[in-house]
């Protein structure tokens, strides 16, 4: 690993593995302190000046479930936890059930919640069509009709997905008490889960 950052640094660069100790040699690489020579970034490491691309990164994983890492290192990195969590596995558990015992209301399910996602990103992107519209207007507002048709297209269309959007999150609610019914079937899948995971930690002796 070393001698590949040794080498310059251009491409990702994946550590896995890692325990709470992490080398202090990629200290450099963590702080990013650069220096520019001739118009070239360098950084130095390991007592050597190495060329830096904006395209490097640096990936660390670790398969400690909770790690704790010092400040001097979690404030140099962006810590991401993958790490799954009970009400998490409740709800993807209850989604497998729930495909197995009624399909039809799973995939029903889906396709709320993808109309939902879609209408909020129209609705979105028509504030953000409006203000790009009034950011480049020219003029009063009134006389320009080409804006005032655009600006009047978009606030039916707005009305008509807020309306849409209303009655998907409604249906939702419905659907989602319906599903209620399987869900101490995913509470308990989830515990055993959670149960099994525990037991690892015990000492077999």
């Amino acid at each position: 690993m070393l001698f590949r950052f040794e080498n310059g640094i251009f491409k990702p660069v994946l550590l896995q593995n890692v325990g709470e100790y992490l080398d202090q040699a990629i200290n450099p690489i963590l702080r990013q302190s650069f220096t520019i020579q001739s118009g070239e970034r360098l950084l130095k490491f390991n007592d050597k000046f190495i060329s830096y691309n904006n395209s490097f990164r640096f990936y660390i994983t670790t398969k400690i479930s909770n790690p704790h890492y010092p400040p001097e290192i979690s404030t140099k990195t962006t810590i991401v936890n993958f790490a799954l969590k009970q009400d998490g596995l409740e709800a993807q558990l209850l989604g497998i059930i729930v495909r197995k015992e009624k399909p039809a209301l799973e995939e029903q399910k889906y396709e709320l919640v993808m109309t939902i996602a879609r209408n909020k990103r129209t609705i979105i992107d028509l504030d953000n069509e409006i203000l790009r519209l009034l950011n480049e207007s020219r003029g009063s507002l009134l006389d320009d009709d080409e804006l005032f048709s655009t600006l009047q297209k978009s606030r039916q269309t707005s009305v008509l997905v807020k309306q849409s959007l209303s009655i998907a999150e409604v249906t939702e609610v419905e659907i989602d008490a319906a599903r209620q019914k399987y869900k101490p079937a995913s509470e308990r899948a989830s515990i055993l889960f959670f149960v099994f995971m525990d037991m690892s930690k015990i000492d077999p002796i």
